[in-house]
């Protein structure tokens, strides 16, 4: 229980950053569906797709393989020789990146060039830093960095759309502006230039981090046909302006992905410091599997009614046919993160391996899904492909699981609320607002019935520590 204590107080944390970081992105979307024409949204979307995929790659998503390693040190000293020869991977990979893009620019005409290479240079870092703050205990840094990074962004779009009248390249310069702006904070906590040293090199640790990395980078390759694969695809087949309305269906999965990446960030940093550790993890892994998916569905169903009733007041009529798309979305980016949940249990005992097969598997059906079903049903193909691809990594990765650990999934509770999305999406697509409404309460009682115990530890820490 202390575990699990730890894991929603972390949680709690990154929760407090990333909503306000979200949200204050979420209550832009007026603005960029009103100013910016579906075809550079679409555009904007599909550049940063690419980046998804070839920063993870290039870099062997080093970050990942610096925050494991640190949690084998106890000393600061020792977490920082990890950094520094983690940062010699980096390097290496920043060297490789600018080389690329020196070629694109050569033998290519892409627009905004320059600002993509910018963008992707400022991406990497921003992976590194929020891992090493991660790494070394720094999660309010962390959180804090991320808000004042979303303030930064946002105040630039605004001042560069409304008063520069600036389009596409204000997406690129206000996020430039943000991520830089978070990793001077970091550095400034951190302290990362200050505590590393040449004497620290140690090639038996680059080697052992590289190995550890190597699948993660694979599986990041892998992943990106599971998961932004299809805004190509959409692109290719059905034009940008399609993706376009894609890429604001997906705006409103926010709310979920707020919620989901706080508890898979949290949990990622918890059991990476258990790896070594002989505590009871089948246990463990138990419980939080049983919360994590039970709590992603209900948000997923209390979440669909609400769009109902704010899409009009938040998106633009030329956007409009983004409404339908919401549902499916919501539900494929609540169960890829319990997809993500479950790898890094398999990162926390090294067996990335497993994360990476599983997710190839998961790759070729929401590729093959989308293709097949494109040309037919258009946009909601995507949909189906990444909630098929997710479903399929999820279930091999839990037979996988349960052959390590005794894991046991209440599977009564889990069928019970999936086969409540199947009304609530029926109402979200065919009934009032009102109708919409009062699902919204309904959920939110169930809810509230079966996580009363749950609720009633809440309210009682709570009522301890105002008392203290």
């Amino acid at each position: 229980m202390a575990n699990i204590t730890r894991l929603f107080k972390s949680a709690g944390i990154y929760f407090l950053g990333n909503v306000m970081t979200r949200l204050i992105s979420f209550f832009l979307l007026p603005i960029y569906t009103a100013h910016i024409a579906t075809a550079d949204l679409g555009y904007f979307d599909v550049s940063t797709s690419y980046l998804n995929v070839l920063v993870p790659v290039i870099c062997l998503e080093i970050w990942s393989g610096i925050m494991r390693f640190m949690f084998d040190f106890d000393d600061p000293k020792g977490k920082y020789k990890v950094i520094f020869n983690g940062m010699i991977i980096f390097s290496a990979s920043i060297l490789v990146f600018s080389i690329l893009f020196v070629v694109l620019g050569i033998v290519t005409d892409i627009q905004s060039i320059v600002l993509i290479f910018i963008y992707g240079i400022l991406l990497m870092f921003q992976n590194l830093y929020t891992y090493l703050a991660r790494g070394l205990g720094f999660n309010q840094a962390f959180a804090v960095s991320g808000i004042i990074s979303s303030l930064v962004n946002s105040i630039s779009n605004i001042f560069m759309i409304l008063v520069l009248g600036m389009r596409l390249n204000s997406l690129y310069l206000a996020m430039i502006l943000g991520l830089l702006v978070q990793m001077i904070i970091l550095e400034c906590k951190v302290k990362v230039i200050r505590n590393v040293s040449i004497k620290m090199f140690d090639f038996d640790l680059i080697k052992a981090m590289v190995r550890f990395s190597l699948p993660l980078c694979l599986n990041s390759a892998c992943f990106w046909f599971l998961s932004s694969y299809n805004k190509i695809g959409i692109s290719n087949t059905l034009g940008l302006e399609a993706n376009g309305i894609y890429t604001v269906a997906g705006k409103f999965t926010m709310v979920v992905a707020i919620v989901a990446n706080c508890f898979s960030l949290a949990w990622q940093e918890m059991v990476y410091s258990l790896g070594n550790s002989d505590e009871n993890k089948g246990k463990l892994y138990s419980v939080a599997s049983n919360y994590c998916l039970t709590l992603l569905m209900f948000g997923t169903l209390l979440i669909v009614p609400a769009v109902h009733v704010i899409f009009p007041y938040f998106v633009d009529q030329a956007y409009s046919e983004a409404y339908s798309l919401v549902p499916l979305y919501m539900f494929a980016t609540a169960i890829s993160t319990f997809s993500s949940f479950l790898g890094n249990i398999f990162g926390a005992e090294k067996k990335t391996g497993i994360v990476f097969y599983s997710t190839i598997l998961a790759a070729v059906v929401n590729v093959s899904v989308f293709h097949l079903l494109v040309g037919v049903i258009g946009l909601e193909a995507a949909n189906i492909g990444l909630t098929l691809g997710y479903c399929v990594n999820i279930i091999m990765r839990i037979i996988i699981l349960k052959r390590i650990f005794p894991v046991k999934l209440e599977y009564l509770k889990i069928i019970f609320v999936l086969l409540l999305n199947v009304p609530v999406f029926y109402i979200y697509q065919t009934q009032s607002t009102i109708v919409n409404i009062i699902t919204f309460v309904v959920i939110g009682v169930i809810m509230l019935i079966m996580f009363r115990e749950t609720v009633k530890k809440i309210i009682s820490s709570a009522k301890s520590m105002i008392k203290r």
